[in-house]
């Protein structure tokens, strides 16, 4: 069970951004892995821990503090205030007694699609395809996490191969500052990963993986 948990794009992503972040040894500890089970069990949606993780080290490289040792549960408190943020955001979307939330959120995406779908350029027509697809596995019975974890890493590789060589050098100022003008181990994974969320924001491309929302 708990490998099939780690196998999963919730654990991946969380562990390719942190490790990233801290530099040094290139694996998770089991309180490492421990701590990120308990944000899935507590339903944390990835963006909120990946933006605690962001916050966290940001944190840490502007008081000159070294990173390499820091185990994930130091990003606890920023992830949980992150979480808070997403809770406030989301206020009067759910309410507690309201069951069937694999459901819910499928319909959510949907809707996020669906609005893509509107203002994408007919040009877009490898991201409009992939938005397309994942419709159609959102629209099972019971939508297939594994299928929907495909497209959107397929998504996000035309997000960074359409991305512009001034877009990524901003990224990798971005990263560059983060870093404290440093390039450890994982900066090329970190601008892709800022490139790629930069171009998320500004095209109104949702994720489609279940695990982020």
């Amino acid at each position: 069970m708990a490998n099939d948990r780690e196998q999963s794009g919730y654990y991946q992503a969380i562990a390719k951004a942190f490790l990233a972040r801290r530099g040094g040894a290139l694996q998770l500890s089991p309180k490492d892995l421990a701590a990120i089970a308990s944000w899935e069990d507590e339903r944390i949606p990835l963006d909120a821990v990946l933006e605690g993780i962001e916050l966290a080290f940001d944190g840490l490289r502007t008081r000159g503090r070294p990173t390499r040792n820091v185990p994930l549960s130091f990003c606890d408190r920023q992830v949980q205030a992150a979480h808070a943020q997403y809770r406030d955001r989301g206020a009067g979307r759910r309410r507690s007694g309201q069951a069937g939330p694999g459901s819910d959120k499928a319909a959510r995406i949907r809707r996020e699609i669906g609005r893509a779908l509107e203002t994408l350029p007919a040009a877009d027509r490898a991201l409009r395809e992939l938005l397309q697809a994942a419709l159609e596995a959102l629209e099972a019975a019971r939508p297939n996490p594994e299928a929907l974890d495909r497209i959107d890493a397929e998504i996000e590789e035309v997000l960074w191969t359409g991305a512009t060589a001034a877009e990524k050098a901003a990224a990798a100022a971005e990263a560059q500052k983060a870093y404290r003008g440093l390039r450890p181990a994982g900066f090329e994974d970190t601008v892709r990963r800022r490139a790629v969320m930069a171009a998320r924001a500004r095209r109104r491309v949702p994720h489609v993986a279940l695990h982020y929302h």
